[in-house]
């Protein structure tokens, strides 16, 4: 358990001055999310927004599961976007107080009449904090299993292997848009929203991105690029 530990350690110091050498100090590194209309939104939004203070803003190819560590530990220099909540398991991270689009948390289970608190199993993804922050904050007595992604929890749901699975309703329905939710018996958890974080060592450039979103949300950016991206409803 040590040596994996202190593999993971050095993989990320390893990856950290490699990413030091290569960079300027008007450039920042952000792992790429998933391809998702939300995501190419976000991206689209925040590579304006740090050109307009003077930055550039890349994204390269990193392991989902170990990007927050490693936005956390200032291998990457944050996220593009995560719940408010996040920030207390990962102190590093700063949230830049501005919602980049709404979605919701989402419950697909095998029994009308069963509820969450009484279900016996759930699927959740690992690498999405939501589903985790919400059992933390309302408390399951059944088994958690862990998963990759949509298509693990969604193979798990339809083999009768949990009773239900928690998810993130956008990345259902751009991942599996065939899926048929009918099948199952759907409840919204709750509605979320998305904010870009920074690694504390940013913490500078924080009011000033705030100012320029705020900006582009009054002039009509906002509003032009997610309907580009067909996220009128969001």
């Amino acid at each position: 358990m040590l040596s994996k530990y202190l593999s993971h350690r050095f993989a990320f110091l390893l990856l950290f001055f490699c990413f030091s050498s290569l960079a300027n100090t008007h450039t920042l590194f952000f792992n790429r999310p998933a391809d998702t209309p939300q995501a190419r939104f976000v991206i689209d939004l925040l590579k304006m927004a740090y050109k307009e203070i003077g930055y550039e803003m890349s994204i390269i190819d990193f392991s989902h599961q170990n990007a927050l560590e490693a936005a956390n530990q200032g291998v990457l220099d944050g996220q593009l976007g995560r719940i408010a909540d996040v920030k207390e398991g990962y102190p590093n991270l700063i949230k830049v107080n501005y919602p980049l689009f709404d979605f919701n948390l989402i419950l697909l289970k095998n029994c009308k009449t069963c509820y969450y608190p009484k279900l016996k199993s759930l699927a959740i993804q690992s690498s999405y904090p939501a589903a985790q922050s919400y059992i933390e904050r309302h408390p399951f007595k059944g088994d958690v299993i862990k998963v990759r992604n949509v298509t693990a929890q969604l193979n798990l749901l339809t083999q009768n292997r949990v009773e239900g699975a928690i998810l993130l309703d956008f990345m259902l329905s751009t991942k599996h848009p065939d899926f048929d939710q009918d099948a199952f018996h759907k409840q919204v958890l709750m509605p979320m929203q998305s904010y870009h974080f920074v690694h504390k060592r940013h913490e500078k450039l924080i009011p000033k991105l705030t100012r320029v979103l705020e900006e582009f949300d009054e002039n009509g950016t906002v509003q032009f690029l997610k309907s580009k991206y067909n996220l009128t409803e969001f």
